[in-house]
């Protein structure tokens, strides 16, 4: 049977992680896909970026894009005038776009507008939110994709909802895929890793923050800041600072150095130490979608800085809660640390590892006749 062509976009640090099994399932023997792929420059940062190609293991992209930071329309329109000449050159089978970026929204337009299929991995999340530009991208991704790889049922059913059942395939969440290739690794790494940065399994907190919505407004993110103080009056708070992050907390430096207490503020860490580092946490406040579902696979507490969350799944048994006012925090985390979820037996609703190796089927069975 002929080979499929396939081109993979992304550009930013959660489409590696959720793209890895993926593209290794699509490079392995057994597979009848042909793979190239291609980098946005999304994420431009090594600690975002490259880091993550090597951790991975994944085969260094074909083409860099290098589009830098910038604002979403510039970030969009760049990408899709990089990526509308190369695609007339390579003219692939199928064009898969991972995530909810302005990467994948790009790619996505760029290869319907050439008249080509496009794969959507992890279609049909809705937060309900719109005014997240990931909400937006993904709906319109969704709206132009012939191939839409649903990670739990209830995407499966948002996708149905919008008259999209026809394209839909319930494959399970390639993060699964990813965080159980990745344990092995976590489980070597994790003591020395808790031993160099001298903590204590659940003895601490693990916080990353990066929506705008929570570090663009100088009085929000001094709230949080403030809230993030308090806490760690009383017990650690490891703060993997995402570089946007980083850029406006400058402006607030000397008063955060300001009796801090035991509040570490890091570099970004590699997907292995911020899965060990999440793994022995007390519990975890983020604003991050794909922390809370780790969060959740590993049956750890977590407070989302938000009012609304793509992965309604994790608020079962009060696994997450979601909360706006960031004066609630300690609070929120003195109540997330007396829980006790790791032992509690929630269903998975985001499938047994095993979704890279459906859409490698999918893709083969839909495209190779």
């Amino acid at each position: 049977m002929a080979r499929v062509n396939a081109l993979l976009v992304l550009g930013t640090r959660p489409q590696f992680i959720k793209s890895a099994p993926l593209i290794k399932e699509l490079l392995s023997r057994r597979s009848r896909v042909s793979l190239t792929l291609v980098h946005s420059g999304q994420h431009y940062d090594p600690e975002m970026s490259s880091v993550f190609f090597s951790e991975l293991e994944l085969p260094r992209p074909a083409f860099n894009l290098h589009v830098g930071s910038g604002t979403h329309a510039f970030q969009t329109a760049t990408i899709m005038l990089h990526l509308e000449r190369f695609m007339k050159k390579s003219k692939p089978d199928i064009v898969i776009v991972p995530g909810d970026t302005n990467t994948t929204l790009a790619a996505a337009i760029t290869a319907a507008k050439a008249g080509l299929r496009v794969a959507h991995l992890e279609a049909g999340l809705r937060s309900g939110d719109m005014t997240m530009p990931e909400e937006i991208n993904r709906r319109l991704t969704d709206h132009c994709s012939s191939l839409l790889f649903a990670p739990t049922r209830t995407a499966f059913s948002n996708l149905t909802n919008e008259g999209l059942r026809n394209n839909a395939r319930l494959t399970g969440d390639t993060m699964v895929d990813a965080m159980q290739m990745a344990l092995p690794s976590v489980i070597r790494a994790e003591e020395d890793l808790l031993r160099a940065m001298q903590l204590k399994e659940q003895n601490y907190v693990l916080v990353t923050l990066h929506r705008p919505s929570n570090v663009d407004k100088p009085t929000r993110l001094r709230e949080i800041v403030l809230s993030l103080k308090r806490i760690a009056k009383e017990t650690t708070v490891v703060f993997p600072i995402h570089p946007r992050t980083r850029e406006r907390l400058r402006s607030l430096a000397a008063y955060i150095r300001r009796d801090r207490g035991q509040m570490r503020i890091i570099s970004p860490q590699g997907y292995i130490e911020t899965i060990a580092l999440l793994k022995n946490a007390a519990c975890i406040l983020t604003d991050s979608g794909g922390m809370q579902k780790e969060a959740f696979l590993l049956r750890r507490p977590c407070i989302t800085l938000r009012s609304t969350t793509e992965w309604p799944e994790t608020l079962t048994g009060k696994a997450n809660r979601l909360i706006r006012d960031s004066r609630m925090i300690p609070a929120a985390i003195a109540q997330a640390r007396s829980l006790s979820i790791r032992h509690k037996r929630f269903s998975n609703p985001f499938g047994d590892g095993k979704a890279s190796q459906r859409i490698r089927r999918i893709l083969e069975d839909e495209l190779s006749h």
